[in-house]
């Protein structure tokens, strides 16, 4: 994560945000927001969440976004954001990032259309929005910006090992096999098996960081399946810290039901029908997608023992 983080801070200190809040300009419409708004979505993809729903917060009075408007914004923030560093760790895990930069950004876009094209239907949360806090300063320098890393990487680092603690004793109690037959019925139908239906759920309520952290351990030893890393992975990347992101996006005054629960369904109608499209193609494609980690190291250290035999 952290070379990425670098890369993110570099790119925000060359001012290369902007031009590409000018691109998103012309695609912001069609989820029904004005092209500025581009500038809010462009942060929080490059950077995290706070600088997206930060950005938000400063465009509501001048631009006069509607609730709807705004909890349109903050939904496409939820499903497309800190693009560099989850990336990154989902890249680790095998699936390849051309296949998950285009398709976080669609969901996100395609979330976005969805709720804006309901609400102008519906003619529903049209007043203003509740928000409880005003825009931070952006651009932190570069002494604070080492401190928040170092700090949320020693968090992260921390969380994961009580995690994988709690997990080995869940383990033990067969709690986690218990939780496996619940959550079969709602996981099946998106490709995701027993092998990673536990590190999904941690995903799900903790974040990608901490899901997709584990999962590359996984990967690593082979337990779980190329296809099912690949369906794990792609719901932690637009369904991840539901708690924690609903909450924040809710302090902007975003609708909670689009946010959670409207989040989620989403996330599930998008995963069965990437199922459905997987399942028709042949795995030689789904290896370009998806593929083992550290396979080809392996392939090189069987080729060097054959090498010593012969």
């Amino acid at each position: 994560m952290i070379p990425a983080l670098v890369a993110v801070k570099a790119l925000e200190v060359l001012g290369i945000f902007q031009p590409i809040a000018g691109f998103l300009a012309p695609v912001m419409r069609l989820a029904g927001l004005p092209g500025e708004a581009g500038l809010a979505w462009a942060t929080g993809m490059l950077s995290n969440m706070y600088g997206g729903l930060a950005v938000t917060a400063g465009m509501v009075n001048p631009l006069g976004l509607n609730t709807a408007q705004v909890t349109t914004l903050g939904c496409m923030l939820l499903i497309s954001h800190s693009l560099p560093v989850e990336i990154t760790v989902a890249a680790r895990s095998g699936v390849k990032p051309w296949f998950l930069i285009p398709f976080r950004f669609l969901t996100g876009l395609g979330f976005g259309i969805l709720l804006s094209s309901l609400f102008q239907a519906a003619g529903i949360l049209q007043g203003e929005p509740v928000v409880l806090w005003s825009a931070a300063e952006q651009g932190a320098g570069l002494i604070d910006w080492l401190k928040g890393t170092l700090r949320s990487m020693g968090t992260i680092f921390i969380v994961i090992l009580v995690v994988l603690a709690m997990m080995d004793l869940l383990e033990r109690m067969g709690f986690m096999a218990l939780l496996k037959r619940i959550l079969r019925p709602v996981f099946s139908p998106m490709g995701i098996g027993d092998e990673a239906s536990t590190i999904t759920v941690i995903g799900l309520i903790l974040g990608i960081s901490y899901g997709g952290g584990m999962i590359i351990s996984e990967a690593r030893k082979g337990s779980i399946p190329p296809r099912q890393i690949l369906a794990s992975v792609s719901f932690m990347s637009i369904c991840h810290a539901v708690i924690e992101d609903t909450m924040l996006v809710g302090s902007l005054g975003v609708w909670a039901v689009a946010a959670l629960p409207g989040r989620v369904l989403y996330s599930w109608a998008v995963m069965f029908l990437l199922l459905l499209v997987s399942r028709r193609l042949p795995d030689r494609i789904m290896d370009r997608v998806c593929s083992r980690v550290g396979q080809s190291g392996s392939e090189s250290e069987s080729d060097n023992e054959s090498a010593s035999v012969s």
